[in-house]
């Protein structure tokens, strides 16, 4: 009799199971399609960051308009009128009840000589009376001098807490007029080209670009022309391969041609270079035209492959351009490439101005960027 429960018991647990790992391979499912999800969005979200450093735009710097000093604000004091009539007000309350006190006590005084009039009656109320008349009397004399009392307080008071904002306000006009000259001092130091103020700017503004990839950039600048040595990231920071999502879920890869490998490196490449040139030119008006060199670092040396000149008067094109490899080549760049659009090293250019300079005498600065 006992055995029958037992079968039906192992019979229930054998039928579940099948359940179980359908459920079990249901959520591995889930899960794997989850992070199949998860690559294709980090492959796409990295790609687009690549090709958002194409976007460069050049937005000088208007210096002109920024040596002009705003005035302060004229000072304008809190209105504590009100303080005085609160004064006022509080004084008088404390008197209320007094007053009223002592004025009940004659009505009182009068009803009793009414309804217990005589001789005595009168003479005690008239006592009374008086008392309490003289006692009023004084009472709302000195109430009136507390109210006066309580107004020069709160007069006070207000000269007090408008002394404390004219203070506050002087040093606040102290500090912007400082600040103010001392912004004014650095801007001309900029316009004039002085070497600590411009390598404390291109120092700020390379620092504040933003790149995908680690980029360092050594300058170098010497009778208000720089040479931005541009250390390019490697191949290796370009996808090899496409990414698509298939309807089922499933990844698929796929490798992407030379040539669009190459194009998307050397678009990449440019991109930076004028990103950096850009930058130095919009923030430091000294600076008429940016050499500008893209290097790769090799195990055994450091190769320029791209090299271009940028002049003031033509960067405003790379707005126009529909892509950074157009943008460079409209500043009459240096590269060389194969057909596969594969970069070859090439002889940097300097500025002529620097022939026969002392390399002693040159500025320079070093800045990594990476964010």
């Amino acid at each position: 009799m006992s055995s029958h429960p037992d079968k039906k018991s192992a019979r229930v647990r054998r039928d579940n199971k099948p359940n179980e790992r359908a459920e079990v391979r249901y959520f591995k499912g889930e899960e794997q399609f989850e992070r199949w999800r998860k690559e294709f969005v980090q492959h796409q979200d990295y790609e687009l960051k690549l090709a958002a450093v194409s976007k460069v735009t050049y937005s000088p710097v208007d210096f002109e308009s920024l040596l002009v000093t705003e005035p302060f604000p004229e000072l304008k004091l809190t209105d504590y009128s009100y303080l005085v009539d609160k004064a006022a007000s509080n004084m008088e309350g404390k008197y209320v009840y007094p007053v009223a006190a002592r004025i009940a006590a004659i009505v009182c005084l009068v009803g009793v000589l009414a309804i217990l009039f005589s001789p005595m009656t009168l003479l005690i109320t008239a006592a009374f009376g008086v008392a309490v008349a003289v006692s009023l009397h004084f009472t709302i004399k000195d109430r009136e001098e507390a109210i006066k009392k309580a107004k020069l307080e709160a007069m006070e008071e207000i000269g007090g807490r408008n002394a404390q904002e004219r203070l506050a306000y002087e040093e606040a006009r102290r500090q912007y007029e400082e600040k103010e000259e001392s912004r004014i001092t650095l801007i001309n130091q900029l316009m004039a080209g002085e070497a600590a103020a411009v390598r404390s700017r291109v120092d700020e503004v390379l620092n504040q670009v933003k790149l995908p990839v680690v980029v360092e950039v050594e300058i170098d600048f010497y009778r208000n022309i720089p040479l931005a040595k541009v250390y390019l990231p490697t191949k290796g920071v370009i996808p090899k391969q496409l990414c698509e999502i298939l309807p089922t879920g499933r990844l698929q890869y796929q490798d992407k041609d030379t040539r669009v490998f190459n194009k998307q490196y050397f678009e990449l490449s440019a991109a930076i270079i004028l990103q950096i040139a850009s930058t130095i030119l919009a923030h430091i008006p000294s600076f008429q035209e940016v050499y500008a060199a893209g290097i790769v670092k090799n195990e055994f040396s450091d190769d320029c492959v791209i090299a271009v000149k940028i002049h003031r008067d033509k960067i405003d094109c790379i707005n126009r351009a529909a892509n950074a490899i157009a943008a460079i080549q409209a500043f009459d760049a240096v590269y060389e490439c194969d057909t596969s659009l594969a970069l070859y090293p090439i002889d940097m250019l300097y500025p002529p101005e620097w022939e026969g300079v002392d390399k002693q005498q040159l500025k320079s600065l070093k800045v990594r960027i990476f964010k």
